[in-house]
């Protein structure tokens, strides 16, 4: 969880043009989610879908070992929502 949220907090000072972000991480009782959000110009979905980059691209194999998801979009009224859920340890 740490490397994912350094990566989506680099992301947001590198490429946002973000005045504000916020991390959250929360428990479901399933899984722990990872919620970063920031108010920056935003992202298209697609093309973060085509991203081969090592950041994303390490994000996304974070998750996948860990059995998780990661969704990066755009936020309703702007900016960028990355959220990666991962399952709790049994």
């Amino acid at each position: 969880m740490y490397r994912l949220a350094q990566e989506a907090l680099t992301n947001v000072v590198k490429h946002a043009g973000a005045r504000a972000a916020s991390v959250a991480v929360t428990h479901d009782g399933t899984a722990v989610l990872l919620t970063v959000r920031d108010d920056g110009r935003g992202v298209d979905a697609d093309a973060v879908a085509e991203r081969t980059g090592f950041g994303i691209t390490g994000m996304r194999e974070r998750v996948r070992l860990e059995g998780g998801t990661l969704r990066i979009g755009p936020r309703p009224g702007g900016g960028t929502e990355v959220v990666a859920r991962l399952p709790s340890a049994r």
